[in-house]
């Protein structure tokens, strides 16, 4: 089980959906008061399937949080990906969007990224027979609503036993690789991204060279940028036959092992499934929560120097024990106090939801809109630097949905101690677009829209369809990103592709456009 938290009904408030294995999902609407109304109607709560672990994503960038719902792990059949289209108002419809919705498998983990920085993002899914290993699927998204399956070598045609994807860009290039946690007697997986639209294995990193030997297993893997060095450093949440895993992201793409540390050891016969990174009590460095099977649940105080306690006070750190299953957690901030609260998805017994108490450190909250990126701007990263403590650091978070055991909200929430102002604030799209503020005010949620500036731009022409292809051209200042959109009432328009102004005339075509009886279009540079 999973929860996925993001607000699908764009009224400001974090909405929750949790996937039942082999049962009916649920999905709770945030009323705004700290409660919560169950929604009994519409696709994604009816039937019963193998649903594995399900994630939000905007995968048409019409700025609504839609739902997928992988199926058929643990069935004793081929399943397919159930994606649930958001209509804008928190109801859905399912779609079909062509091999995402129409290819089978033996469908679990799965996570979303624009792989290709094309504007769209794209989704990558386990596949997982009952005996035996499967391989890796990557759907790439067409534009049009579609997408389609991509062979990208070893990163979709190795054979593993997969615990985990996540996707991140470990390495800081601008572009996302892929992570696989790989269970049982072997490796895991890191696939680093060419920028060809290609990958490569990586066969001398620590985290991908380390060996589960014998009855190890991995289970679980979460990122975060604990020493707010600017890197995204590993946990890997391991079962009762080996230690959980911390690496240290040493920069140039290199991991370093940690060995010691409160997070790594198991009691006899318990086991780490679940883990996640997350600011609880708002001091400027990421604590670790991990979920556990035949024990407590555990967290760990990040003390600011590179070290961890484990906070023994408190119900999170208490619940558990004996036979008892939790799996993936997942921070968000559910009544928008600047406070990260916990959900923990229950594999055995009910799910657990934890209010923060608070305290008097201050807060940032920052959601981003793409617009030149893919509207929930999957793998941006947000930076904010402040004087805390009397101490000046950077911070840093990136966009992501998650992946695996672990579930992240669409918001970059930053703890600011007893500062009151982020002294900047920088945002590193995926398209290459780079913002900067100043001064930013301390105890807020701010909505950043993804631009670039002042930039000039005309239509020049739009030439009449040639073969059912229509051609069009802006003029501008070069060295800008622009935007081609279509409509076809000139109310609604959907992003069809993004191109850099490299000499000054940029040209763009839609061989889409013989489908339409009318078609409008129109060039900006955000």
């Amino acid at each position: 089980m999973r929860g996925v938290w993001a607000d699908f009904n764009n009224d400001g408030f974090l909405d929750v959906f949790v996937n039942d294995k082999g049962g009916v999902n649920v999905f709770y609407t945030n009323n705004g008061n700290g409660t919560f109304s169950k929604v009994a109607q519409g696709p994604q709560v009816q039937g019963a399937d193998n649903h594995a672990l399900p994630s939000w994503v905007d995968y048409n960038n019409d700025g609504n949080f839609d739902l997928l719902v992988p199926v058929g792990f643990g069935g004793p059949s081929l399943g397919h990906v159930e994606l649930f289209s958001n209509t804008g108002n928190g109801t859905f419809t399912r779609a079909n969007a062509g091999d995402l919705t129409t290819q089978s498998g033996y469908f679990g983990l799965s996570a979303w990224a624009d792989y290709d920085n094309d504007g769209f993002v794209d989704f990558a899914v386990a596949n997982m027979p009952p005996a035996g290993s499967g391989n890796t699927f990557i759907f790439h998204n067409n534009g049009d609503g579609t997408f389609a399956k991509t062979s990208l070598g070893a990163v979709t045609t190795d054979r593993v036993i997969p615990a985990a994807l996540v996707w991140v860009d470990y390495d800081n290039d601008g572009f996302m690789d892929l992570f696989v946690v790989n269970s049982f007697d072997s490796t895991n997986r890191l696939y680093h991204n060419n920028h060809d639209s290609t990958f490569t294995r990586e066969l001398a990193n620590a985290i991908a060279t380390d060996r589960w030997v014998g009855t190890e297993q991995g289970n679980a893997a979460s990122l975060g940028d604990y020493d707010n060095d600017g890197l995204p450093d590993l946990f890997v949440a391991a079962g009762s036959g080996a230690q959980n895993r911390l690496y240290h992201n040493e920069g140039g793409g290199v991991f370093t092992r940690i060995t010691s540390g409160p997070m790594l050891p198991h009691a006899p016969g318990v086991g780490s499934w679940g883990c996640a990174w997350g600011d609880y009590d708002n001091d400027g460095y990421l604590d670790l929560f991990v979920s556990s099977y035949n024990g407590h649940n555990q967290l760990f105080h990040n003390n600011g120097d590179g070290t961890f306690t484990q906070d023994l006070n408190g119900s999170p750190a208490n619940d558990g024990g004996s036979g008892v299953l939790y799996l993936a957690p997942s921070w968000m901030d559910y009544d928008n106090d600047g406070f990260l609260d916990l959900f923990v998805a229950g594999g055995s017994g009910k799910s657990l939801l934890y209010h923060n108490n608070r305290n008097t450190n201050g807060w940032l909250e920052v959601k981003c809109v793409g617009t030149a990126s893919n509207r929930a701007a999957i793998g941006a990263k947000v930076r904010a630097r402040a004087t805390i403590a009397g101490k000046t650091f950077w911070q840093s978070r990136e966009i992501n949905e998650g992946g695996g055991h672990c579930s992240l909200s669409p918001v970059a929430h930053f703890g600011l101690g007893d500062a009151t102002n982020v002294e900047v604030l920088r945002i590193e799209w995926p398209s290459g677009i780079v913002q900067t503020m100043t001064n930013v005010t301390s105890g807020r949620i701010l909505t950043v829209v993804e631009q670039q500036g002042n930039t000039s731009r005309a239509v020049s022409f739009i030439g009449a369809p040639t073969n059912g292809i229509v051609t069009v051209s802006a003029t501008g200042n070069p060295g800008p990103l622009y935007v081609l959109e279509a409509s076809t009432n000139l109310i609604s328009w959907t992003k069809l592709s993004v191109r850099t102004n490299v000499s000054g005339t940029v040209r763009f075509s839609d061989p889409a456009a013989a489908k339409f009886s009318r078609r409008f279009y129109r060039v900006s540079a955000p």
